[in-house]
């Protein structure tokens, strides 16, 4: 039963107890008929400003079920409205090949959110966004487990996004959010190019070793994943060369099955300057 049926049938039965009890009251305390209309009127009145109220609620609902972006902020709204606005505009005007693909990108969104509402995995188009998102929601003792092939220097210090994403790594760490890092190598000269990335990061607080990718046998399922086990999420991606399209997961399964992977690889893993250590023993 719906909040509106609820309080009109409140409203009908008070109603009925009431007009019962005037009448009562009217000739046990001898009232005139003025007095009785007043009452009558007075609540017939406050039953017309409840059915008012009931019908604003209602007509609030159904704008919002109309036009759901009236539940956002205005901010969003704003967006929202300017996003469709394009849409539909180039939608008329079919100006070429790339537009198509733009629009044809644009309405995977539903397919994504539909897959997000329901715990299905669906696929992203940015590795940086996607580790900020999961990496900024974590809170201090949450870790962050990620097996990276972003192996080259550039990959944290050129651009906006690469260098948004060390500094969230860094500040996270310093917060208690625990990060370890194994950076997947496919030659020793990749090594020479990230030492100075895992010296920063390790004197950052962040949990960071090497590995190579050709001793490691088939303990790598993927190109490179990143994990939080607390909040249930996994950034996949698939393959070396694409960097920009990654799965997203929420499979409990999937999530356990990397954390295991994750702490095999770490057992072959390295950590900066043991392998001096090593050769010295």
């Amino acid at each position: 039963m719906s909040r509106a049926m609820f309080l009109r049938i409140f409203i009908g039965l008070f109603g009925i107890v009431f007009i019962v009890l005037t009448f009562w009251l009217s000739a046990h305390f001898h009232l005139n008929a003025s007095t009785k209309l007043v009452i009558i009127l007075a609540f017939a009145l406050a039953t017309f400003f409840a059915e008012v109220i009931i019908a604003i609620d209602n007509l609030e609902k159904r704008l919002k079920n109309a036009f759901p972006s009236l539940e956002l902020s205005l901010k969003d709204q704003i967006a929202v409205n300017e996003t469709i606005k394009l849409y539909n505009k180039l939608k008329r005007s079919h100006t070429g090949i790339s537009t198509r693909i733009a629009l044809a990108d644009f309405e995977k969104i539903h397919h994504v959110l539909c897959q997000a509402e329901k715990g299905g995995d669906f696929v992203f188009h940015d590795i940086y966004s996607a580790s900020m998102i999961l990496l900024a929601a974590l809170e201090p003792g949450q870790s962050f487990k990620v097996v990276s092939n972003l192996t080259k220097r550039f990959y944290w210090k050129s651009g906006r996004d690469m260098t948004e994403h060390a500094k969230l790594n860094y500040k996270q760490a310093k917060r208690g959010v625990h990060i370890e890092r194994i950076f997947i190598l496919n030659t020793k000269d990749e090594l020479s190019e990230i030492k100075e990335i895992l010296a920063e990061q390790e004197e950052n607080n962040i949990d960071v070793s090497y590995a190579f990718r050709g001793d490691l046998d088939k303990m790598l399922p993927y190109a490179s994943f990143a994990i939080s086990v607390e909040q249930t999420t996994g950034i996949i991606s698939h393959r070396e060369d694409s960097l920009g399209k990654v799965t997203i997961t929420s499979n409990n399964e999937i999530i356990t099955d990397l954390a295991t992977k994750f702490d095999d690889i770490k057992r072959q893993s390295i950590k900066l300057g043991s392998e001096i250590h090593q050769a010295n023993t």
